[in-house]
């Protein structure tokens, strides 16, 4: 154990007396490292500029629909519809870097010798900030002027994209919603002409109606005169019963004192053809109620029937109006959604980018430590190549 000990120990007492050594070259090497370094980020590399734009995103589609109400399934279907794509902050982030971004922006500013369209994304540097709807677009170059116009072109072009997507897609709705509003309207008329054309046959059912409130109030008047000849014809018979238990014969001679003429006043035979008549008056009104019965079961048929066919042509109007003017409101907003400039009011500019003084890079002193670092350790791998190599000779 010990004897292990000891040749650990010799190892490092080795590796320490060729470090020091070698420690003239160890140092040359370090300080060439730190030479060049500095030659090169002091005096060769330009100092490198940082710029950035700040944009503020919103959702899309809340800004589309915030003043839409559904009312209805055909209203809540064309929603649905021409609704925009909800987009959050990630999507509109992955959105600037298209193609369509970059090819606008580099014809604007007339840099298509200069970059293709990969090189020119890959220049620039997307941010979101956590917990807020911010999106940071930043690139770096030695000419912070021009950077700053290149990332504000982006930012710019990047609004309109979004603005020309919602408004092809609002162009798009518009034109089915155009159709469809003229075959609704070609409906609609159709029903009006036949709802129409209901209305003006002979008996209408508000006809039918009247005339059958009209059978209702005579049957009712009827049935009234049935009950008083009821009475009627229960007084008679209670009078003729109590004239023939008066009179055995049923008459007698009445002398007239104004005039001196003799009448026979015959009281039950005159009360027996009031009653006659009264019965023939009831089996006359009788058989006329029965016949009002017999219309008025022929009206209600009628009347039924013709409220039957008014109310589904006057529902098959109302559904054809909804449904055109449904049509027709959703075709004004996206006739508006494609005169607006959506992209804008979904994405606000809250800081335009601007030339910085402040350079970014190089960093002198951060690449001066690491040339440092790494001067030393190809320094003590030169030291220990060159005493193994020394060695070997031996």
């Amino acid at each position: 154990m010990s004897e292990q000990q000891g040749m650990e120990e010799i190892s490092l007492r080795e590796l320490i007396e060729i470090l020091i050594k070698r420690k003239n070259l160890i140092a040359v090497i370090t300080a060439v490292s730190i030479a060049l370094v500095g030659i090169y980020s002091f005096f060769i590399a330009k100092p490198v500029y940082e710029v950035e734009m700040i944009l503020m995103a919103s959702n899309s589609s809340e800004n589309l629909n915030s003043n839409t109400i559904s009312t209805g399934n055909v209203e809540s279907m064309l929603d649905s519809m021409a609704k925009y794509p909800s987009m959050n902050i990630e999507t509109y982030k992955e959105q600037i870097k298209t193609p369509a971004v970059i090819n606008r922006t580099m014809e604007d500013l007339h840099l298509e010798d200069e970059f293709t369209v990969e090189s020119f994304a890959r220049k620039i540097t997307l941010e979101t900030v956590k917990d807020t709807q911010l999106i940071k677009i930043k690139r770096t170059s030695a000419d912070p002027e021009r950077a700053a116009m290149i990332v504000n072109k982006v930012g710019e072009n990047f609004i309109e994209v979004v603005s020309d997507n919602i408004r092809k897609r609002a162009t798009s709705s518009s034109e089915y919603v155009k159709d469809q509003m003229e075959k609704e309207k070609a409906y609609y008329d159709e029903a009006l002409l036949e709802q129409k054309e209901l209305l003006s046959q002979p008996r209408s059912a508000s006809e039918v109606e009247l005339e059958l409130n009209a059978k209702l109030a005579q049957i009712t008047a009827y049935k009234s005169q049935l009950k008083d000849l009821n009475i009627k014809n229960a007084s008679l018979q209670s009078a003729i019963e109590a004239s023939e238990k008066s009179s055995s014969r049923g008459s007698s001679i009445v002398l007239n004192r104004e005039s001196g003429n003799i009448l026979i006043d015959d009281s039950t035979k005159t009360l027996k053809i009031e009653l006659a008549e009264a019965e023939t008056t009831y089996d006359s009104i009788q058989n006329t109620i029965e016949e009002l019965q017999g219309e008025i079961e022929d009206l209600q048929v009628e009347l039924q029937d013709k409220k039957h066919k008014e109310n589904i042509i006057s529902q098959k109007v109302n559904i054809a109006q909804q449904t055109y003017e449904a049509f027709m409101k959703k075709y004004e907003e996206l006739r508006v959604t494609e005169s607006a400039q959506i992209g804008e009011s979904s994405i606000t500019i809250i800081s335009k980018a601007y030339p910085t003084t402040v350079p970014v890079g190089p960093r002198k002193a951060l690449n001066l430590a690491i040339s440092a670092v790494l001067g030393l350790m190809i320094g003590v791998f030169a030291a220990f190549f060159i005493e193994y190599w020394q060695s070997t000779e031996e």
